[in-house]
């Protein structure tokens, strides 16, 4: 066990990179890029999935309280304000539809950058009608524009489409 120690720290490599070059690729190993952007996708989507799927009582049917909440409740906190959400039933809709199709996208890594970018909007928003909780409104924002930075990963519909499409170019 020893020798393999020294060995693997008086490797070439490690002359070039250093000890602590060495020690930082092993740990990536451990974390490869594809898989964080899987991580980021999911972690994203599951809290806007969960908060659309309680938004509604059957196929494009809202629930009461979906629009009771952006009739009554839910208000935005803008500069001379707080201001009610403008048609709050249709917003209310809008809004429910967003947050059950763009994690869906997500998942799948389908038209992955735009979804992302549709929830750190929606994100945006959220954090303008319920202003304490930025501390989770920052975490998704940062997961969003992950998303948005490093793209889909190899795990992807997105790759796919991309694979295919290049391949139809080349006929």
């Amino acid at each position: 066990m020893l020798t393999s120690i020294r060995k693997f720290f008086d490797n070439s490599v490690t002359r070039k990179t250093g000890w602590l070059g060495r020690i930082d690729g092993l740990i990536a190993a451990f974390a490869p890029t594809s898989l964080a952007q899987l991580a980021l996708r999911f972690g994203l989507a599951v809290p806007f999935w969960r908060s659309g799927m309680s938004k509604w009582d059957g196929f494009l049917q809202l629930n009461d309280v979906a629009i009771l909440l952006f009739t009554s409740e839910f208000k935005l906190h803008l500069p001379g304000g707080p201001y009610d959400f403008p048609a709050p039933a249709v917003m209310a809709f809008a809004v429910a539809c967003a947050e059950v199709l763009l994690p869906t996208f997500l998942v799948l890594g389908l038209a992955t950058r735009l979804a992302a970018l549709g929830l750190l909007a929606m994100t945006i928003v959220i954090q303008l009608t319920v202003p304490d909780g930025w501390p989770i409104h920052l975490t998704w924002a940062a997961m969003a524009l992950g998303v948005i930075t490093w793209g889909p990963g190899k795990w992807a519909l997105d790759r796919w489409v991309k694979a295919r499409d290049r391949h139809l170019g080349d006929e």
